[in-house]
């Protein structure tokens, strides 16, 4: 009997597992759409915009609580963070920031707040999920611009385009941990798995660099030609940077249409996708193995696009959803 009961616990525990595993698989994802002063939700499954938000001028940064029943956005065009039900996505509160910039907003690890990186007040502000006030403030950060966790979960890092570098913070202890001064204004962040390197884009380069996390060394400059056709110097290059595995990061070049696929050991570029002004990579967390799945917000054609990355890095366009004008950050729905 007893042997037969612990079959029977060991297949619930199994089912339970493989409905986590799927769960963990985000069905749906919204999507800021900077000059369309709206929100697009897609169906990832079909690819297909289901519906749009009006929410405000200029939105930009955009997050979802734990428990999926709140959605934060930044609408710049009204220096306010609005705060939205889930699935109705009427206003239930709002909290004003003052002027605002290209702010990203990310939810903390343990669900409690919203991180602000607030580009004019030097602060990255912290608002309460719950109530939707705000916190607290980290000081030290000169113009923060995004915020991001690294893989190890524990402290988050910021962007800093006035005084140039990488500042890290620490979200629970609610203080500027480290500020590392830089020769080059960084744009978008991902990390090696293990988060002793970081890597970057700029302006100016057609390449991204690598940044060790312990000294603040910029280490590495990975550099790659344009096409024959499109070789003039351009401002905005590399934008957008995405880590989709133990050694390939994937980096938007915005200006010139196109996304790279860079071993970042050997320094290679695996391969290129052609694209319409890519702008943000954000990789759709799951559990399958192989290919990895990202959303490359195209700001050329209004498109939320689906491409494949192999495990040789080789990429592969799968799928585009119209969504409105100048697409940028998304944010998956549990």
């Amino acid at each position: 009997m007893s042997a037969r009961i612990a079959m029977l616990v060991m297949g619930v525990v199994l089912t339970c597992q493989a409905y986590v595993s799927v769960a963990a698989e985000p069905r749906r994802v919204l999507v800021v759409n900077t000059q369309d002063a709206s929100v697009s939700l897609v169906d990832l499954d079909k690819m297909e915009e289901v519906k749009r938000y009006q929410v405000g001028p200029r939105p930009y940064g955009i997050a979802v609580s734990r428990d999926g029943k709140t959605v934060a956005v930044g609408v710049e065009g009204e220096e306010k963070v609005k705060f939205f039900s889930w699935p109705d996505f009427q206003p239930i509160g709002e909290v004003p920031i003052g002027p605002m910039h290209n702010d990203h907003i990310i939810l903390t690890q343990d669900g409690k707040h919203i991180l602000v990186a607030n580009f004019y007040s030097d602060d990255v502000v912290g608002i309460d999920a719950e109530t939707m006030e705000e916190a607290f403030r980290i000081e030290g950060c000169s113009a923060p611009h995004v915020v991001k966790y690294g893989p190890l979960k524990k402290n988050a890092y910021v962007t800093c385009k006035k005084i140039t570098g990488i500042a890290i913070i620490d979200p629970v202890a609610q203080k500027l941990v480290k500020f590392y001064q830089l020769n080059v204004n960084p744009r978008s962040l991902t990390f090696s798995p293990d988060e002793t390197k970081l890597y970057f884009g700029s302006f100016w380069l057609n390449g991204f660099f690598e940044m060790d996390t312990g000294t603040g060394t910029v280490t590495r400059l990975f550099a790659f030609d344009p096409p024959d056709d499109n070789r003039a110097d351009q401002e905005v290059t590399y934008h957008g940077v995405e880590a989709v595995g133990n050694n390939i990061v994937l980096a938007a070049n915005e200006g010139r249409s196109y996304v790279d696929a860079v071993n970042v050991t050997s320094g290679k570029l695996l391969d290129r996708l052609p694209a319409s002004k890519p702008c943000c990579i954000e990789r759709i967390p799951d559990s399958a193995s192989g290919a990895t799945r990202v959303l490359v917000s195209n700001l050329g054609n209004g498109t939320l696009e689906l491409v494949m990355v192999a495990v040789d890095g080789k990429l592969t366009s799968k799928a585009k959803a119209q969504v409105g004008a100048a697409p940028k950050r998304v944010a998956f729905l549990p």
